[in-house]
């Protein structure tokens, strides 16, 4: 009877990881239910917050026997309250207050800590277990991506995919709806799809283990966006120069290192070439356009009998040094006017009351009443929203698990670096860091559900993996 009960538990907890192979199917639903039925309670808003809640019950539940996970418990109060003092403090001071659009925020900006402690509980119960956390992470992830691919390819092929952009530029969103959200997702499982094709290829006949990389790498090209295209190029190069560096530093003699380093290489060169005729290419050039650089090269020619005149010469005029392209226009075509946004933030910020510096100004900075049509809305720089949101007390709040359980597996890396430089712990870190970078520049990771579950499962796994956090 005892080990039935095991069985089961052990089920229960392998359905709470493999909640992350049907995301794209929630996505989908999500899609449909926004084209169905006006409502901003969607099927992804409800199973992804039902999910949230079920984290929550397993965390106190368990409780009882783990202290880690009263650890968590005892963080995630915490963090309650100051959202709390965040509240009452706002609607205090901002006028309007919308306390539906603040409480809607804050679900979406904790909901990465929650799912991440509840990953680490479930994570190394599984371990104690037995249980393979690593390889049946990669497969969920693996699932996810194909189920990705695929609807982009019967999207594009049928016609019905949504568009990303609403003009000017080109880009597809497939069914998936939030554009920004999508590729970040991409990008995050692209290098778990590369990850799994490389363990499966250990010979030429087996390269076909590639077929699904490539086809979410056509859903990233369709994309239009800098996100879809640099995740392909930085997966790839590290796929590559991951591969030279242990065939010829690391003295790893293995045909599965040769043969992918052969088909990263031959992928990388297939991607350079076609890049003329992907989207993102032409809404680079729309968007230097916008900016109004120009970007003719070699104007002034030397004609033949020209006066060449010098320094010291009667006459002599030094020209004025043409930078091309200044400082702002890189940050635009970076972070796509968000960093003007971000500007305007901070103002607002270190103008606030003591009281909102401490806290945070909540959801949107101090919003006015807005025009018809329109809503108050964030930077889309999740580390810039969750500072201003929630100030400087409630950031490094927020800020103490990750920069704790990162620092702590790169300290573990560095220190088993030549037993550890290895595709898998390349391709998870890339993962994770493309997560991150994206958090940064383009947003919608650290503040979407959808996008922080994956974040947060994988660096989860990672830790318990390498028994970064004890069974206790």
């Amino acid at each position: 009877m005892k080990e039935d009960l095991t069985m089961e538990s052990k089920k229960i907890l392998i359905l709470f990881i493999a909640f992350i192979a049907i995301q794209p199917l929630i996505d989908v639903l999500t899609t449909a239910s926004i084209f169905m039925v006006n409502t901003s309670l969607t099927v992804g808003v409800l199973l992804r917050t039902a999910y949230m809640v079920l984290a929550l019950v397993f965390l106190l539940w368990m409780a009882k026997f783990s202290k880690n996970s009263r650890i968590f418990t005892i963080y995630l109060i915490g963090l309650a309250l100051l959202i709390v003092i965040n509240i009452l403090s706002n609607l205090q001071i901002k006028d309007p207050y919308y306390l539906f659009q603040e409480l809607k925020f804050f679900n979406k900006a904790i909901y990465f800590h929650i799912v991440l402690f509840g990953f680490l509980v479930v994570y190394r119960q599984l371990k104690d277990k037995n249980y393979n956390i690593a390889s049946q992470t990669t497969k969920y992830l693996w699932i996810s991506g194909m189920f990705i691919g695929v609807i982009f390819i019967i999207a594009q092929v049928t016609g019905t995919s949504l568009s990303n952009y609403s003009h000017t530029k080109v880009g597809f969103t497939g069914w998936f709806y939030a554009g920004n959200e999508v590729g970040a997702i991409m990008a995050i499982v692209l290098p778990i799809m590369a990850l799994y094709a490389i363990e499966k290829t250990d010979s030429w006949k087996k390269s076909w283990s590639w077929i699904p990389f490539v086809l979410l790498s056509i859903g990233m090209l369709a994309l239009g966006t800098k996100v879809g295209y640099g995740g392909i190029i930085i997966v790839l190069l590290s796929v590559l120069v991951g591969s030279l560096i242990m065939l010829l530093f690391m003295k790893k003699r293995n045909s599965t290192i040769k043969i992918n380093l052969l088909i990263a290489t031959f992928l990388t060169v297939v991607l350079i070439a076609i890049t003329p005729l992907t989207p993102v290419y032409g809404n680079m050039f729309a968007h230097i356009n916008s900016l109004g650089i120009n970007l003719n090269f070699g104007d002034a020619v030397e004609r033949p009998g020209d006066e060449v005149l010098v320094e010291g010469d009667e006459g002599f005029e030094p020209e004025e040094e043409e930078t091309g392209i200044t400082n702002e226009q890189v940050q635009n075509l970076v972070f796509s006017s968000r960093e003007t946004y971000a500007k305007f933030v901070n103002d607002d910020f270190h103008s606030s009351p003591l009281m909102q510096q401490l806290f945070g100004l909540g959801f949107a900075g101090n919003y006015e009443i807005p025009e018809p049509g329109k809503s108050p809305t964030m930077i889309e720089m999740d580390f810039h929203d969750w500072f201003y949101s929630f100030g400087w007390i409630t950031f490094f709040y927020m800020m103490v698990p990750l920069v704790w359980f990162v620092g702590k597996f790169l300290i573990h890396f560095v220190l088993n670096f030549k037993t550890h430089f290895t595709y898998f712990y390349i391709l998870y870190g890339v993962a994770f860091l493309l997560g991150i970078g994206i958090a940064y520049t383009a947003g919608h990771v650290l503040t979407a559900p959808a996008v922080s579950i994956y974040l947060a499962a994988i660096l989860a796994m990672l830790m318990v993996n390498e028994d970064l956090l004890q069974s206790k």
